[in-house]
């Protein structure tokens, strides 16, 4: 048997303790799933979220395939419209939501009811997708009016710019393809997230249908489920195990 320097069994011992480490680390998983994500608008909606699934993809770990269609259709006509996509052409996804605005619109909680008992899950906003944007800049704790919204929203983003560029112009309009950019670079995601509960939490114990709950928003809860596929895959498997078809 070979003897073995001091050098050597220095050596061997480190590997020893690095493969002990490696091995006691959790094993990362490989996660995999399929999102159907249709929106009302197609525009501002579009926009966020394929930006949002850009920046998804440069990671390796996750596997998530994510099809984003603005629909141009209001509220029923949305959720109906997905609901015959899903289930006539047989396409088969982990995760489908439908993204839409209270607006003036008077179907708006029966396309919400609709989406319940197609099991679709449903990001809406009461009035506006603005409400979550804005919500990165600041609290919104009124009543508050599209127009508002987006006033308010162009204005917190144009205040921001100034602090870097005095003279920095900025007009917030439906089409803007930078609205994600500005938005995660400009404002705060995890405040957000913690705006967006708050409101639901308002309105916890109320009576008031989605129509009446307002200012208010779901979008965080999509956003949250895209950021997080470990967490939204054991969901699916569970809904899974309890009969559900994680829509």
């Amino acid at each position: 048997m070979k003897k073995l320097s001091l050098e050597e069994i220095a050596k061997e011992e480190e590997t020893r303790v690095q493969r002990i480490e490696q091995e006691s680390q959790p094993k990362e998983r490989f996660v995999k799933l399929t999102f159907l994500i249709a929106t009302e608008g197609t525009q501002t909606e579009p926009n966020y979220f394929k930006a949002l699934k850009t920046e998804l993809e440069k990671s390796n770990r996750f596997n998530i395939d994510i099809s984003i269609e603005g629909k141009g259709k209001s509220t029923t006509a949305l959720v109906g419209k997905v609901h015959r996509q899903i289930e006539f052409n047989h396409q088969e996804y982990d995760r489908v939501w439908v993204v839409f605005d209270r607006d003036e619109f008077p179907d708006f909680d029966e396309a919400i009811q609709q989406a319940a008992e197609h099991k679709i899950n449903c990001a809406w906003s009461n009035e506006s997708f603005e409400l979550w944007l804005l919500l990165h800049f600041k609290e919104v704790s009124k009543h508050t009016s599209r127009k508002d919204l987006c006033d308010m929203l162009e204005t917190a983003i144009r205040n921001e710019l100034h602090k870097t560029d005095p003279n920095a112009l900025y007009d917030y309009s439906k089409g803007d393809e930078k609205i994600y950019e500005h938005i995660t670079k400009l404002g705060n995601e995890a405040d957000a997230f913690t705006r967006a509960e708050t409101l639901r939490n308002n309105f916890k114990d109320s009576t008031n249908t989605p129509r009446s709950q307002n200012p208010c928003t779901h979008v965080d809860e999509l956003v949250f489920e895209l950021r997080n596929p470990e967490l939204t895959a054991e969901k699916v498997r569970e809904e899974e195990k309890n009969g559900s078809s994680g829509h």
